[in-house]
């Protein structure tokens, strides 16, 4: 059973949300959730500009040791938004951790957003799948979900649900429902999609965080406001492989078709 969080996190305030990852975590294990799926950026809030270099952590730096720490107390696997310092680059991360407390893997933000994104972050280079129980796991974050090619890309690759931290802000309000929806329905692959929402500092987030099936339709959804927790069972997000509703999309494509369409 996947779950999510849709919140604000603190800004700058590490402590503040590492107590809101382990309350939601606690929560979400009662519930009999696998993992829980966080905000993009949520250890120290999105809208902070260069001072997100400063709050960068590499990957054995504490807070990912904290977050070690939860997911093998409560037994349930965390993919929270982070920067990430690796060197001299930052990144706009998010770290997958599993029941047991190991780092399962990490995604940098391939496609970064706007003016302020790439003044920041350095690009990802890679897709990322991660595995946490039984689940393989494909991770996007915000931005890259605009992008069909990589929501196809990790579905190819063998991901059963893809997992998107989120800080999607107006007046972009159809990104949440329009276009996951139509990776879901596109790729026959459900999406988890966790935004902020609220206020913070200059900008304003949409909220409409949502758990979507493999059919494109939702099967859980949050407002445009208010700290919210969805879970949805995996028997109810996915599909049988004789199922008829399963993506046809996906299977055919015919990308030699594309290849002359394009020249």
């Amino acid at each position: 059973m996947p779950a999510l969080l849709q919140a604000l996190a603190k800004s700058g305030d590490k402590k503040a949300n590492l107590a809101t990852i382990e309350h939601y975590a606690t929560v979400a294990a009662s519930v009999g959730s696998e993992f829980i799926c966080f905000p993009e950026l949520f250890m120290t809030g999105y809208n902070l500009g260069t001072t997100l270099r400063d709050l960068a952590e590499p990957m054995d730096g504490p807070s990912v040791h904290r977050l070690s720490e939860i997911a093998r107390r409560h037994n349930v696997g965390l993919i929270v938004g982070m920067p990430e310092r690796d060197g001299d680059s930052i990144y706009n991360s998010a770290v997958a951790v599993d029941g047991q407390g190991r780092v399962a893997g990490v995604c940098r933000k391939i496609q970064l957003f706007g003016a302020v994104e790439p003044e920041i972050f350095t690009p990802g280079q890679s897709l990322t799948i991660v595995t946490i129980g039984e689940r393989r796991l494909g991770i996007l974050i915000c931005y890259d979900v605009e992008f069909p090619e990589l929501s196809r890309a990790l579905a190819n690759k063998g991901a059963e649900i893809i997992c998107a931290p989120t800080a999607n802000m107006t007046p972009f309000f159809e990104v949440p429902k329009t276009l996951v929806r139509a990776r879901a329905l596109e790729n026959g692959i459900p999406f988890v999609y966790a935004n902020l929402c609220g206020q913070e500092n200059d900008l304003h987030y949409t909220g409409l965080s949502g758990i979507v099936g493999f059919d494109g339709i939702d099967r859980a959804r949050a407002g445009r406001t208010g700290e919210t927790l969805l879970h949805a069972s995996f028997a109810n997000l996915g599909a049988s492989d004789g199922d008829p509703l399963r993506s046809t999309q996906l299977n055919d494509l015919r990308l030699e078709a594309l290849k002359v369409l394009q020249t």
